[in-house]
């Protein structure tokens, strides 16, 4: 889902603020689109699009003739909710938690793309993931677009496999994932100088097909990297977290 600019995405952030403070609970009926425009200082037209947006973040329901409901995020919300979701500093669990699951999360992701790899790529359909990592060296003073780029590698590998499905449901996180290394990149500090030579070693392999020995390599460099992610994440969710807290709160 492309995320939208401008003023429906300031109209969006607000009306999704209000859902996850809180404001706007689960099984509320929203305002009319034109008491929602003049809250907000905007046209009816933006208020639709933010609405259709939000619909597709699993965050409201609209229904032709009774307007839009709100949905429980934490239940019907799906993988593109989740870089707003970080935007907004509202968190039920503490931020060194949230930061140690994601990390998680993507290092299985990644994991199960090298083992679908090393199980069914061939050497012709690794070219797209090798021809990632040869781009790797020219980005590395910039860290966003060099995640960006190890992003894609990963998806390679998964495309390599030739199972579309897998492929389907990442590319489903695919875009909320680049969006979230852009907000964390500024913090990330430098590329890992052991990069290049691991993941070489990592596409050997699977153009070996070790499964076993890829997927360890996999585990042992996502166990190296996430322990220091995890401190810059913790700190990024954490000053946001402190950001949202009301004037006069200690």
């Amino acid at each position: 889902m492309v995320s939208p600019t401008g003023e429906v995405r300031r109209v969006a952030d607000a009306v999704l603020r209000r859902i996850i403070d809180g404001a706007y609970p689960a099984g509320l009926r929203l305002p009319a689109e034109a008491a929602l425009a003049e809250q907000l200082a905007c046209g009816r037209s933006t208020v639709r699009e933010a609405l259709r947006y939000l619909a597709g973040l699993g965050l409201v329901r609209s229904r032709r003739g009774s307007g839009a409901m709100v949905l429980d995020f934490r239940r019907e919300g799906t993988p593109a909710l989740l870089p707003t979701y970080l935007r907004t500093g509202k968190f039920d669990a503490p931020p060194a938690r949230i930061a140690r699951e994601m990390l998680r999360l993507r290092a299985l992701m990644a994991t199960e793309a090298v083992r679908l790899a090393a199980l069914y790529a061939t050497p012709e359909t690794l070219q797209q993931a090798r021809t990632h990592l040869s781009d790797a060296p020219a980005l590395e003073n910039d860290p966003a677009a060099h995640a960006l780029n190890e992003l894609e590698l990963y998806r390679a590998l998964v495309m390599a496999s030739g199972m579309w499905p897998a492929t389907w449901m990442v590319n489903a996180f695919w875009a909320p994932l680049g969006e979230v290394n852009r907000m964390f990149a500024p913090a990330m500090g430098p590329v890992n100088p052991d990069f290049q030579s691991t993941m070489t070693r990592l596409l050997d392999l699977i153009a070996q097909r070790d499964q076993s020995g890829a997927v360890q390599l996999a585990g042992r460099w996502f166990e190296t990297v996430d322990a220091r992610l995890v401190q810059v994440i913790e700190l990024v969710l954490g000053t946001k977290a402190d950001q949202t807290e009301p004037e006069g709160t200690d």
